[in-house]
């Protein structure tokens, strides 16, 4: 009996260094971890080599727009870059490839659903915004990085 409650106590001894030593790794680890606080650090792209939180690259990633109606001026809300461009107010009809031809107001932020800044860094080769960034997310976006 002797040997066994030794045994015991060697053994709740190291039980309990286990779980200090599980504990405290778990709080080295808490901040590390991603949650649902306002700091949500997603990395941006590694192509977009930017200072943001969040991004992506390609036409195919591009984030909502609205575009002006040439023929009434409405706007008209595009979710997806490949989509048609249809005109609720006067059913006016573009297919998604005429994007360029249409007058850009604005893009929205595919995370936080606000107003997105935007350019065209080679206005000689393309019609159309290259990059957009959001202000209050940090969230960017980039048509193509190497050109």
């Amino acid at each position: 009996m002797p040997v066994y409650v030794e045994r015991y106590h060697v053994t709740g001894a190291l039980h309990a260094l286990l779980a200090g030593l599980k504990w405290i790794g778990t709080r080295l680890v808490a901040p590390l971890r991603r949650g649902d606080g306002p700091n949500k650090f997603r990395l941006s792209s590694v192509d977009t080599a930017t200072t943001t939180i969040d991004g992506s690259v390609g036409w195919r990633n591009r984030p909502p727009a609205t575009l002006a109606c040439p023929q009434c001026g409405s706007d008209i809300y595009q979710r997806r870059a490949h989509d048609d461009i249809d005109c609720p107010r006067c059913r006016a009809a573009f297919d998604g490839d005429e994007f360029a031809d249409l007058e850009l107001i604005t893009f929205e932020c595919p995370v936080c659903r606000t107003e997105m800044q935007h350019g065209t860094r080679h206005p000689e080769r393309f019609g159309f915004p290259e990059w957009a960034t959001c202000d209050a997310c940090r969230y960017h976006w980039e048509f193509r990085h190497s050109y």
